[in-house]
């Protein structure tokens, strides 16, 4: 419980950390001016996009895990991807395990190897960003001094530079450290149900959710489908590009600023690092770095984009808030007429 409770304070000071980095020296009573003149047509289009992304992204779960079971219902694997992402708000990474029980509770399976699945599914996630995001270095960032300006003097040097010795050094050493922690962890389990009778039925349970936890990780050697797959992920990071493209409109920065679909590519790409730091739901690093690149790169002014930002990631989160209560509703009502548990 301290553990947890000491956490959640780091996420938060993460957090606030990167909201202070993000409006510091911009007036608040400018942002709010400027974010009371915006439009609000942009909006319906942006909640269909959103709910359209988070449905793709089941989807493609369903590719991960239909080999363990063919017929599994949509409404089920949406409302526990919407779950997920709410319970992310609240804290960094909740929503990673909030989604597997869910879904493994209303389909019979087993939550450790669905939370491995989830756990593919970010690598897979983080590969296709880090792709993105060379494609956006290589051919629509030139300059690596505005790569220093949005991500730091350090973060340039290492990729464009190489590490330092001592870094690499460092590097290694933590790798090594945890592995060989996790190499012990795992030793002194097998001890304990071996040499103790009594903690043996815990011991085993532990090994087995472990053992099913690797196995979810492999599922991508189960896939059967890998061209949709693909296909899938195309067109859920294709959703996250047009919701930085579309609320464009609030402001009329397409016409201002001459801001393209192609722009908001490397918002999306850029705002994605920030939102890949666990701080509760992005909040701090999403407005942090997308006020950052809309500044440097576009010359948006911090204020404009510091007003994109918290409007943009306020409609998402109140868009999560109010589709993911019907998803629910909308499962259990499905699962009763099946005659399914529905606790």
């Amino acid at each position: 419980m301290l553990r947890k409770s000491i956490k959640i304070a780091l996420t938060l000071l993460l957090g606030g950390l990167f909201l202070w980095l993000a409006f510091r020296n911009v007036p608040l009573r400018e942002v709010w001016d400027y974010a009371r003149q915006i439009t609000f047509y942009w909006v319906p289009p942006f909640g269909l996009t959103l709910l359209t992304g988070h449905f793709l992204r089941a989807e493609r779960w369903r590719l991960l895990i239909e080999h363990d079971k063919k017929e599994l219902n949509r409404s089920t694997l949406v409302a526990g991807v919407l779950t997920g992402y709410l319970l992310n708000i609240v804290g960094p990474r909740l929503g990673e395990v909030s989604r597997p029980v869910y879904v493994a509770k209303r389909e019979g399976l087993s939550a450790s190897k669905l939370m491995g699945t989830i756990v593919l599914e970010r690598i897979i996630d983080m590969a296709t960003m880090l792709l993105l995001l060379l494609v956006v270095c290589i051919y629509l960032i030139t300059d690596l001094e505005l790569l220093r300006q949005i991500f730091g003097e350090q973060t340039v040097r290492m990729f464009s530079g190489g590490f330092a010795l001592t870094e690499l050094l460092w590097i290694v050493g933590l790798l090594l450290l945890f592995g060989l922690g996790g190499w012990a962890g795992w030793s002194l389990l097998c001890y304990l149900g071996r040499r103790f009778e009594s903690v043996r039925p815990w011991v085993d349970r532990i090994r087995n959710a472990v053992r099913m936890f690797r196995d979810g990780i492999l599922a991508a050697r189960q896939v059967k489908r890998w061209g949709l797959f693909l296909s899938y992920t195309l067109l859920i990071w294709a959703c996250y590009t047009a919701m930085s493209w579309i609320p464009f409109w609030m402001f009329d920065m397409q016409t201002v600023y001459d801001l393209s679909l192609l722009d908001a590519l490397v918002v999306t790409v850029i705002s994605a690092i920030g939102i890949a730091i666990p701080s509760p739901g992005g909040i701090g690093t999403y407005h942090y770095f997308v006020k950052q690149t809309l500044l440097v790169l576009f010359a948006v002014p911090a204020v404009t984009g510091l007003a994109y930002a918290t409007i943009t990631h306020a409609a998402t989160v109140l868009f999560v808030a109010l589709f993911t209560p019907l998803s629910l509703a909308v499962d259990k009502y499905v699962a009763t007429r099946e005659g399914k548990p529905v606790n």
